[in-house]
């Protein structure tokens, strides 16, 4: 395991500051290769903690907290949350802190913002890694979905009592159950996952702990796309592709649930590899020496093949 020391980063995007961290995998003062971690819904910067010091020697890492989450400022009121508002502030965060090609690592929903990312901004994505998502290929209407954001939302814009602090082993116990996969029936990360995640997740508060997250994040992070849509956001990929998923994660349905999208990720992408590993859906947090030997043969293919990447297609 390589030597990894954080150096915390933060940068305006207009509206507001994005806060993460920044390493190079083993020190050194010349980068290999540059990589971006996106983390996933409700998660934040510190997920890929356990997967970095697996990474090839010489590799920089950023990590930043999406907007409402971890020690990133939350959108205004009157501004809501989905991929499409991620990604063009992850853009942004990118292009001011001089990030103009990268490998970018999403989980889950930064997966989903990471294929956007690249679909709409290809010029800032030397390749992608997906790590445990693949979006369904299914027509639920749109109104359907913009309703139940809607109702979340005006759930969590309601005047609410001010929040009790939790202890540290309530905290903890809430990641470990809000992670839980219910259709598996079994926990995607345990305590000491947990712990990885707190920091960022709560703010100290007297002896307890209160979350850090918008609760307007709770909102369904992709009503906008689905079906055709997504199809098209997935077709125009071009760059390297490695699509890792969890044996008992969120990609578990029949494999016809997921065939359109992996089609048109073969068809249009310059590498695609599909690599399936042991675990929960968060297994680059609870087992990352599972993750990092597929992402690493791939990283070490990008660095060595080199791609150039075309305009946008969106």
């Amino acid at each position: 395991m390589a030597e990894v020391i954080w150096r915390p980063v933060s940068v305006d995007v207009g509206w507001g500051t994005l806060r993460g961290k920044i390493c190079t995998v083993g020190g050194g003062d010349t980068p290999t290769l540059r990589v971006v971690g996106v983390h996933g819904w409700l998660d934040n910067a510190n997920s890929f903690d356990t997967l970095v010091p697996l990474l090839p020697a010489g590799v920089e890492v950023l990590a930043l907290d999406l907007p409402g989450h971890g020690l990133s400022d939350h959108l205004p009121l009157g501004a809501h949350y989905n991929i499409l508002v991620q990604a063009f502030n992850l853009r942004t965060a990118l292009q001011k802190l001089g990030w103009s090609k990268a490998v970018v690592i999403g989980h889950s929903m930064g997966a989903a913002v990471a294929v956007l990312l690249t679909a709409l901004f290809p010029e800032h994505v030397l390749a992608l890694v997906q790590l445990d998502f693949i979006q369904r290929n299914r027509e639920a209407s749109r109104v359907t979905l913009w309703r139940s954001d809607a109702a979340t939302l005006r759930r969590s814009e309601k005047p609410k009592n001010p929040p009790q602090p939790l202890t540290e082993r309530e905290a903890l116990d809430r990641l470990v159950a809000a992670r839980r996969n219910q259709n598996l029936d079994h926990d995607n990360i345990d305590a000491a996952d947990a712990k990885v995640l707190l920091p960022r997740a709560a703010a100290r508060h007297g002896d307890g702990y209160l979350w850090r997250h918008d609760p307007r994040v709770r909102a369904t992070f992709n009503s906008l796309f689905g079906g055709r849509a997504w199809l098209e956001v997935a077709s125009a990929v071009r760059c390297p592709l490695l699509v890792v998923v969890a044996t008992k994660g969120m990609c578990v349905l029949p494999k016809s649930e997921y065939k359109a999208v992996l089609d048109a990720y073969r068809k249009n992408t310059a590498r695609f590899d599909y690599r399936a590993v042991e675990g929960g859906h968060h297994v680059h947090l609870s087992h990352p020496e599972r993750v990092a030997p597929e992402v690493n043969t791939f990283l070490r293919a990008v660095a060595t093949e080199g791609h150039e990447q075309p305009s946008a297609r969106l």
